[in-house]
């Protein structure tokens, strides 16, 4: 049996390269599409990421850093693009099996956080 590290590398791997694959068609990265999706009126940017530049030059935000009409229209696009790459890697998994790998994973970054 192969090392959790192993596993954690090969899926962040192939999650990136799904990602890279499912949103070269939209011209963004998935860090733009972080972005895209993370604009919204409860969650203010501070506009300085090279992503906001980016996005804006798309006409995807306003001069006030708003999510224009076509910004909007990209984002359900992509979100579709998104939620299709979550539901195959979730396949044949129940929510609990996830939340508990989830949590494991969490603990294991605590744990090494904290001082030895």
């Amino acid at each position: 049996m192969k090392p959790i590290g192993y596993w954690l590398r090969e899926l962040d791997r192939r999650l990136e390269d799904a990602f890279a694959a499912a949103l070269s068609a939209s011209g963004v990265t998935r860090r733009d599409w972080q972005v895209l999706n993370g604009l919204a009126a409860d969650d203010p940017f501070d506009g300085r990421a090279a992503s906001v530049a980016a996005l804006a030059a798309r006409g995807w935000l306003g001069p006030d850093g708003a999510v224009t009409p076509a910004g909007a229209a990209a984002r359900e696009a992509i979100r579709a693009q998104v939620a299709e790459i979550r539901r195959r890697s979730m396949a044949g998994i129940s929510q609990e099996r996830y939340l508990s790998t989830v949590q494991t994973l969490e603990l294991m970054a605590l744990n090494l956080a904290a001082p030895a």
